[in-house]
């Protein structure tokens, strides 16, 4: 066989393993939001059938998944208990170290303040401390939001410290999986260039009609952002001028965090052009 024949039956089948990959962890999510039948998992990820029995066999055959016999429906099984719970571990330490600065936050400045993880082509609010004005916005612990350009300031500032290839990636997903489409990818690096440059996201309205969000990133000893620490609220209250006046008070919480889970205070903000690779010369 020529190499460049080996070339592209390995690439082909990789590109076919990903796909499967892709495709069972779509099951999956579904079967999160309740129980479905093999016609209700095909017709919902637009997958032909023959492909969604296969995969809900092998999901099966890892006790990731049950059918009930009588309903005809499938439904998660404990086999997905124990990556959960390594995962509500990591979560549950995260969200120790961090709490305290989202306590302090929430206290000064009287609105909602969240915390997001990246799941995958997700992010996912493991905390929450809810503003008792009358007027607020609250997310909720467990909401799980695709990451795209659309899905407000801790989507994007998710995108902004991806590498290129994972961010195309992501819009290939949101394309495929949900319709979304952008229309200007090379602005949109270039406003994920300047999120990554400057070490913060906001967004009006994007994701939440009349809401106003501002994110900066948590850190980890290894230099990767590991999670993303809003304060979200309604325009009407957070405008342009109140909601970037929290941003020093939001960057201290964060840093106090970051510092907690083994980050360095000295390379915590913003990033010089050999760091950032979507740096945009000015």
């Amino acid at each position: 066989m020529l190499l460049n024949d080996l070339e592209s039956s390995t690439g082909g089948k990789y590109a076919s393993g990903v796909r499967a990959v892709e495709r069972a962890a779509d099951i999956l999510l579904a079967l999160g939001k309740g129980d479905k039948t093999l016609t209700e998992i095909s017709a919902g990820l637009n997958l032909n059938k023959t492909t969604v029995y296969r995969l809900l066999g092998t999901l099966q055959k890892k006790d990731f998944v049950l059918r009930d016999p009588e309903t005809g429906k499938y439904y998660l099984h404990w086999g997905l208990i124990g990556l959960f719970s390594a995962g509500q571990e990591q979560a549950q330490g995260l969200v120790q170290n961090a709490f305290p600065f989202m306590e302090k936050l929430w206290k000064l400045t009287g609105e909602t303040v969240t915390l997001y993880i990246k799941k995958g082509y997700d992010r996912i609010c493991v905390s929450e401390i809810v503003s008792e004005h009358p007027l607020k916005f609250s997310v909720g612990v467990g909401t799980v939001v695709p990451i795209n350009a659309y899905s407000g300031s801790p989507g994007k500032l998710f995108l902004a410290y991806m590498t290129r290839e994972e961010v195309t990636d992501i819009l290939n997903h949101e394309k495929t999986s949900h319709g979304f489409k952008v229309t200007d990818q090379g602005l949109l690096l270039k406003e994920l260039g300047e999120i990554k440059q400057r070490g913060w996201a906001v967004s009006y309205g994007e994701r939440i009609k009349g809401g106003s969000s501002l994110s900066v990133p948590v850190w980890n000893g290894y230099g990767d952002v590991i999670a993303s620490l809003n304060i979200l609220g309604p325009y009407a209250r957070l405008n342009e001028d109140v909601l970037l006046g929290y941003l020093d008070l939001l960057k201290e919480c964060a840093r106090a965090a970051s510092v907690r889970l083994g980050g360095s205070p000295d390379k915590i903000w913003g990033g010089g052009e050999e760091h950032n690779l979507f740096y945009v010369k000015r």
